[in-house]
């Protein structure tokens, strides 16, 4: 090959990668994040989906790293916080001003206020000796409450004659370099999927800080079959869910041997870190519902096996 071709082969070469380096992610046009015309019309909600989805950095909006990588020291410019100004969701509290116009007390800067002592008596203050020889009195001990055993908890005593079972699902979370297996909860009444903070560090889930909020984006596979699901991770401080509270007897769980179960071990108590919630409930679950029998919980079809839920009676 002729020494000319090479050299202008490596040049396209090396011109095509700096080409897709500079790519959007959004609207597949050569410039910035930041300078996308398409990104910059959506909401601030969907700007921070479109940065997770496609793996821009919620610092500097850079593609080349993630932002715990991020060296960049510019802040939010609204707030100050650890995000691009382009990401601030705006907070709807609004102070709360009295009908003079000024703010109420719980808008005002905090300020701590010494405590006020107790006003003494003129009867006290006449009569030192009084005072003094009333501290002279015996004091007489003061009888301290013996513990006992801890009260019984709400559930414990509202399941004392039926066990409540919590949908359940064995998931695959891909982070892009391992995949873990866990437990997640399908929970249609709650807003937005979310995760343990103990969780997501323990799996090394990327984050990007929204204000005083955290959140991830993972990819949710099945254990069996080709489905898999992107979505948006809120990460909350604590997201320990127990269920059920005490194991059921094997028989129970042999009434639901025939199918195949996206929890197997459903009947056995365990501690759930990660809720899929409606944003992600219509595309888990499928058409499919078996009431066995009175006193047994049902089953309902997902994309990840049948989930057990409701109330057990049966021993």
């Amino acid at each position: 090959m002729a020494p000319r071709i090479r050299a202008s082969r490596t040049t396209e070469s090396r011109r095509d990668r700096g080409i897709n380096s500079y790519r959007c992610r959004v609207c597949r046009g050569i410039h910035p994040l930041r300078t996308c015309h398409h990104f910059l019309r959506l909401s601030p909600e969907k700007r921070l989906r479109a940065v997770l989805i496609n793996k821009y950095c919620g610092n500097c909006l850079a593609h080349q790293h993630s932002g715990q990588d991020c060296r960049s020291g510019g802040l939010c410019r609204v707030c100050g916080k650890n995000h691009h100004t382009l990401l601030h969701i705006p907070s709807s509290r609004r102070p709360v001003r009295s009908a003079s116009g000024a703010s109420s007390p719980s808008t005002a800067p905090h300020v701590k206020r010494r405590p006020r002592r107790p006003a003494r008596s003129a009867s006290a203050a006449s009569s030192p000796s009084t005072s003094a020889h009333a501290d002279r009195r015996p004091r007489l001990p003061v009888s301290r409450p013996v513990p006992g055993p801890p009260a019984p908890s709400v559930d414990s005593l509202l399941q004392h004659r039926s066990l409540i079972i919590l949908p359940t699902a064995l998931v695959v979370l891909d982070t892009g370099s391992k995949n873990f297996e866990t437990a997640a909860l399908i929970d249609p009444c709650t807003p937005v999927s979310c995760i343990d903070d103990s969780l997501a560090s323990a799996f090394k889930l990327p984050t990007t800080c929204v204000g005083d909020e955290k959140v991830c984006t993972a990819v949710i596979r099945a254990k069996m079959g080709d489905f898999q699901l992107e979505t948006m991770l809120k990460v909350e401080p604590r997201v320990r869910i127990r269920t059920p509270i005490r194991q059921l007897s094997d028989s129970v769980r042999a009434r639901f041997d025939d199918l195949r179960l996206a929890d197997e071990q459903f009947h056995r108590p365990a501690t759930i870190s990660l809720i899929l919630g409606a944003d992600v409930y219509p595309k888990v679950i499928q058409p499919g519902f078996l009431a066995r029998e009175d006193g047994l919980p049902v089953a309902q079809s997902t994309v990840f096996g049948w989930i057990v839920s409701g109330a057990c009676t049966q021993p």
